[in-house]
């Protein structure tokens, strides 16, 4: 049976802006993988937003790690993994372990599939990076704070860097200017992107991008 979003709470705000933004920087033609890359990457950062503006109480961030912990011991005792068994857990933990969880999966397999339904758990690799998943959303619940609201939108960057010089084959360019408002193709996709999570004129969403490029070369040295 083919497995879907239907059990995928999806956000309701509108990516039609940030598509559009990736079709004209790709002339039209842009590949249905990459398409899908782009809704990924903008439902994670949605999913932290909402986590910044509904912060997660100690009792339900217990509640999310005891979800968690227990969707890493079940896939840890099956024995076959090449079914749709451990998508279907997945999709039926609690929505708060299950965003966090989501939102990793989607940064670590960035490079590797194109959405969370195209994991093979017949594939060592796919079960190590899930593993990885799982443990790194482990960790940050088990941290009362939460993730940083700049890391999500680090992720959210570099990921759409990544995105839009593998799909347009063209080096990302974001710079001041003088009207102060997105002109290259991919500060207007830039932009749009930084909405989801704050409503905030042009020229901070280049900070923060500029800013997440910082971070991201300070821990790559």
């Amino acid at each position: 049976m083919h497995h879907n979003h239907r059990n995928l709470i999806i956000p309701t705000y509108d990516t039609e802006a940030l598509e559009k933004a990736l079709e004209e920087a790709c002339s039209g033609n842009i590949q249905i993988r990459h398409r899908l890359e782009l809704r990924s990457l903008a439902i994670s950062l949605w999913y932290a937003r909402e986590d910044k503006w509904n912060s997660i109480s100690n009792k339900d961030n217990s509640d999310v790690l005891k979800a968690l912990t227990n969707f890493r011991a079940n896939l840890q005792r099956r024995k076959k993994k090449n079914d749709h068994l451990t998508t279907d857990r997945l999709m039926n933990i609690s929505q708060p372990a299950q965003s966090l969880l989501l939102s990793e999966i989607a940064y670590i397999f960035r490079d590797v599939i194109d959405d969370f339904t195209q994991i093979d758990f017949s594939s060592e690799r796919h079960v190590d990076l899930l593993s990885v998943a799982i443990e790194a959303s482990i960790s940050k619940a088990g941290k009362p704070q939460g993730r940083p609201v700049n890391e999500a939108m680090d992720i959210f960057f570099l990921g759409l860097k990544n995105l839009y010089e593998k799909a347009t084959g063209k080096q990302a360019i974001a710079q001041s200017c003088f009207k102060k408002v997105p002109k290259t193709h991919f500060e207007k996709l830039l932009y749009p992107g930084y909405q989801i999570m704050w409503q905030q004129e042009y020229p901070s969403a280049l900070k923060a991008y500029k800013r997440a490029l910082e971070r991201n070369s300070q821990t790559t040295e």
